[in-house]
């Protein structure tokens, strides 16, 4: 569902209040429930349908993207659920080797699968329920970034273009697989080298895209923030079947939906001038990340440290920006096309 409609689906449902009704205004990463003093539950729930074709490697995309908002809170894994849609006409040995990739995946993770639940559908969908646990002064939640925090992303942006360019027969899946592989890999190093750093605030990046979420962490935190684009990490030929017109629908949606909320600095101009945001450099800011890296905020005087231990969790990571003073949510791209 696209953030458009999702925001007026969501302002029509009951309120709540309480430490959960903060976490849904500032549209954290998943629901924190303490259960004593020194004791947090940490839960999120997600599914979606098939970005490649083999079965087994959906199951291990769709399982790390599952875990990924437990490890963008700084929580440690439990137990997961399945969550499966699948067209019984279609057979069991596809749905095995989803299952299994899934069940790989949880096993990697640490965590015990606990069941789930399957029904009968049209198009497959698999992810899990899953189910954390963390201290409180360990939680880390995207409010908190402050003026000076350098950004920092630990996946390459562009996996949204690739499964559009896949289902279009432009790219085989022998190519597109150092991606697959990257989107499968759990953030769990990632939110190791956080813990370890102390940072001001986190998210992961998925369906909203790299703007979409640093502005909800931008939303939260009461800040702005400015992009470098050049060093922003791209998966191959990202930029160039964007430039031909191949990306997922949600990219467009993403875009209309934040367009307002960017800003130029070669230009000064708004997010709506025209010629800017159709670089495919900018555009490539907004595609839909099926299980992308975290996207943390740290103090500029732990760069240094966080790196030390991204590298010692064999994590890549990129610094891509700063938080800035500024109107709260304006991201301004620094290295547009003019």
């Amino acid at each position: 569902m696209g953030p458009c409609d999702l925001d007026a689906m969501l302002r029509s449902l009951p309120g709540v209040s309480g430490e959960m009704l903060r976490l849904l205004e500032t549209r954290d990463d998943a629901a924190v429930i303490r259960l004593s003093d020194d004791l947090c539950l940490v839960q999120t729930v997600d599914f979606f349908t098939p970005i490649v074709d083999d079965g087994y490697w959906f199951g291990q995309v769709a399982a790390a993207n599952s875990f990924s908002d437990i490890y963008a809170m700084g929580a440690r894994p439990l137990t997961a659920m399945n969550l499966v849609a699948y067209p019984v006409s279609l057979g069991p040995e596809t749905l095995n080797a989803i299952l299994r990739g899934g069940a790989e995946k949880v096993a990697e993770a640490g965590a015990e699968l606990a069941g789930g639940h399957s029904v009968d559908d049209k198009e497959p969908k698999y992810g899990l329920s899953v189910t954390g646990v963390a201290r409180p002064d360990e939680i880390v939640y995207n409010a908190g970034a402050q003026p000076g925090d350098k950004l920092v992303l630990t996946k390459r942006l562009g996996i949204g273009v690739l499964a559009s360019a896949l289902k279009k027969g432009l790219i085989g899946e022998d190519e597109m697989m150092p991606t697959i592989r990257e989107a499968a890999a759990l953030n769990a190093g990632a939110s190791r080298a956080m813990l370890a750093t102390g940072v001001h605030a986190g998210t992961d990046v998925s369906g909203f895209g790299l703007l979409g979420h640093l502005g909800e962490l931008l939303d939260a935190s009461g800040v702005a923030a400015r992009v470098e684009l050049a060093e922003v990490p791209q998966q191959p030929r990202v930029l160039d079947f964007i430039e031909q017109g191949v990306y997922a629908a949600g990219l467009r949606a993403n875009r209309d939906y934040l367009a307002e909320r960017v800003a130029f600095a070669a230009t000064g101009a708004r997010g709506s001038g025209v010629g800017h945001l159709d670089d495919p450099r900018v555009l490539a800011l907004f595609d839909p990340q099926t299980s992308g890296g975290l996207l943390i905020a740290a103090p500029p005087d732990r760069l240094e440290v966080l790196f030390a231990h991204l590298t010692a969790e064999d994590v890549e990571a990129w610094t891509i920006g700063e938080i800035a003073d500024g109107a709260k949510g304006r991201v301004t791209l620094v290295g547009s096309r003019d």
